[in-house]
């Protein structure tokens, strides 16, 4: 439930985060001692934060104050109330607010995804409403004495903010959550946005209504409902492009917002254990294009995202990606599409787009009818 725009810059990128998930289950995970050797930190343990967040599941009537201001900087407060639905992922480990809210002239569709670092122990929040379909740079932070505090900036280069989201009086039926901002560093706060939730006693519902089109935000609407996944993965696509790996899991995607939001949920077995990816595809009007944004539960970063739309029935998305030192581009084509089946095909180029090596080839078969 945060709106701004934050500055600071994201230096991850997913395929090689995704394709880490799977070497792990072909070879199994490194020793905690060797995560530390090469930089990293060994997993936080089970009395860490990572279910913090579980108060949050479930239906709730959220009121709202958001302080706005004038075109002569005077400062007002704006009354909105509306509904927040938050669905569990990953067992918990991360979790899918929905809210939707009028009030004061205005209505809004936003969407928040929490993920939780194993790393770190941290929590990162991300926002995005239906205006331009972009996700907010994160929020880090965690929960300690059961009080949620999670920091931010925001802000322009030459004069930025420290944004601090607060989640308190957290009680099984209600909380308190609260946005302040800081131009000096956090010696002193302005608190911009009040939230007071109160739980609705009803069963959540995740489904979301849509209208059938054939507009370019309906891209993905033919791959609503669960899927079989089979797999081919290179796993060192750079240093050995002939290594393959046969793997197999189930997909399942659907809405979060008619038109401009769905998720898609991938999940693999093999001999090193379970792995758990999703995809949150939002949807810029402005543009008329598609941006996924993919984590994985091991690392739980949300990684920066892929652009591209469907043209002619197949679907094309670049972005960037790290591979052994080196920046990359990346591509994901989706073809063969039908009623039941569609395929995946990843590669990457080392040379601005002219060659492609091949990363990974899926092929889903509908389980269920379309969600």
């Amino acid at each position: 439930m945060t709106f701004r725009e934050l500055t600071m810059p994201a230096q991850r990128f997913f395929p090689a985060l995704l394709l880490t998930g799977i070497a792990a289950l072909v070879w199994g995970s490194p020793p905690a001692d060797a995560v530390e050797q090469q930089g990293g930190h060994a997993p936080a343990t089970s009395a860490d934060g990572q279910h913090a967040f579980d108060f949050h599941f479930g239906t709730w009537r959220t009121h709202i104050l958001s302080r706005r201001r004038s075109a002569s900087g005077a400062s007002q407060w704006a009354k909105m109330t509306g509904t927040v639905i938050d669905q569990p992922l990953w067992n918990g480990r991360a979790n899918l607010e929905k809210i939707e809210a009028s009030g004061s002239g205005r209505h809004f569709q936003g969407l928040t995804l929490f993920l939780y670092e194993p790393a770190s122990g941290n929590w990162s929040q991300q926002y995005a409403d239906s205006s331009d379909g972009i996700m907010s740079e994160p929020a880090y932070g965690k929960f300690e004495n059961g009080r949620g505090v999670l920091y931010s900036w925001s802000g322009s280069a030459a004069s930025r903010v420290l944004d601090r989201d607060t989640w308190s009086n957290i009680t099984p039926s209600s909380y308190h959550f609260e946005i302040a901002s800081s131009a000096d560093g956090g010696k002193t706060w302005q608190t911009n946005f009040i939230a007071q939730l109160t739980r609705l006693e009803k069963a959540p519902d995740y489904r979301t209504p849509d209208t059938p089109g054939s507009g370019p935000e309906h891209g993905f609407d033919f791959n609503m409902g669960t899927w079989k996944t089979q797999i081919r993965a290179s796993l060192s696509p750079l240093s050995a492009p002939g290594s393959w790996s046969n793997l197999q899991g189930t997909h399942s995607v659907y809405r979060v917002w008619g038109g401009w939001a769905d998720i898609g949920q991938l999940e693999i077995d093999g001999p090193g254990g379970h792995v758990e990816d999703l995809a949150l595809r939002l949807y810029d009007r402005d543009t008329r294009q598609w941006r996924v944004y993919f984590a994985n539960s091991k690392s739980g970063i949300l990684e920066q995202p892929m652009v591209g739309e469907f043209k002619d029935g197949v679907g094309t998305f670049i972005g960037l990606q790290d591979m052994d030192g080196k920046t990359v581009l990346t591509r994901n084509v989706w073809s063969d599409i039908t009623a039941k089946s569609c395929r995946q095909d990843w590669a990457i180029s080392t040379d601005g787009g002219k060659t492609w090596v091949p990363t990974w080839i899926s092929t889903d078969t509908r389980s269920e009818e379309r969600g």
